[in-house]
C-alpha cells in the first residue's frame, strides 16, 4: 500500500510541477541549480556508467534512502522535490523530447520509489517498529533495524535495476534526440 502510495505521490507531483511551471511558480533551475551537467562525456559506456552511479549512489543512496534512516518522511520530501523539478523541466520540453524522456523519467522514477520505500522503511524499523513494512510486532529496535537492512538490499536490487536501465535510456536520448 505505501509502495501505490508512494508512486502516485512521485507521479502526482510531476504533474503538479508542470502546471507550476506553466504558471510562473516554479523554475527547475533553481530546483536543481543550474542547467544540468554531463558526468562523462568521452563515448557511450562511459556516459550510461556515469549517470547510473550519479544516480544509484548520490540520487538514490545518499539522498533518498539515507534520509529516511534519520527521519522516515524526508524520503518523501525528496520524491516531492524531484518530481517537482522533472515536471517543470518536461513542461518546457518541445513534444517530441518529452515523448523522448518517458522511458527515462518513468525508469528512473520507479527507482527513485523503490530507494524511498527502503529508506521509509529504515526510519520506520527504529522508530516504531511494528509500522515498518516487514512487521516488526514483537520486534526490538534493534532486530527491526537488521531486518529493514535486509529488506533495503533486496530492494536495492531492483533500484540497480531499474536505475541502470533508465541510464541506459537517458544516454540514449541525450546522444540520439
Amino acid at each position: 500500500m505505501l509502495f501505490v502510495a508512494m508512486n502516485a505521490l512521485y507521479f502526482g507531483f510531476i504533474v503538479v510541477g508542470a502546471f507550476l511551471e506553466q504558471a510562473r511558480f516554479l523554475s527547475p533551475y533553481e530546483l536543481i541549480g543550474g542547467e544540468g551537467f554531463f558526468l562523462f562525456e568521452e563515448g557511450l559506456p562511459l556516459m550510461i556508467i556515469g549517470i547510473f552511479l550519479f544516480n544509484l549512489v548520490v540520487s538514490g543512496f545518499f539522498f533518498t534512502t539515507l534520509s529516511g534512516l534519520v527521519f522516515f518522511p524526508l524520503p518523501l520530501g525528496v520524491l516531492v522535490l524531484r518530481a517537482l523539478a522533472w515536471g517543470a523541466l518536461l513542461n518546457l520540453s518541445p513534444t517530441p523530447q518529452l515523448f523522448a524522456a518517458l522511458p527515462s523519467l518513468v525508469l528512473e522514477g520507479e527507482g527513485y520509489v523503490l530507494a524511498a520505500l527502503a529508506g521509509v522503511n529504515m526510519g520506520l524499523s527504529w522508530l516504531k517498529p511494528e509500522w515498518a513494512i516487514s512487521g516488526g510486532k514483537g520486534l526490538s529496535r534493534w532486530e527491526a533495524v537488521k531486518r529493514a537492512l535486509k529488506d533495503a538490499g533486496r530492494i536495492y536490487v531492483l533500484v540497480t535495476v531499474f536505475l541502470f536501465v533508465a541510464a541506459v535510456a537517458e544516454t540514449a536520448t541525450l546522444v540520439f534526440i
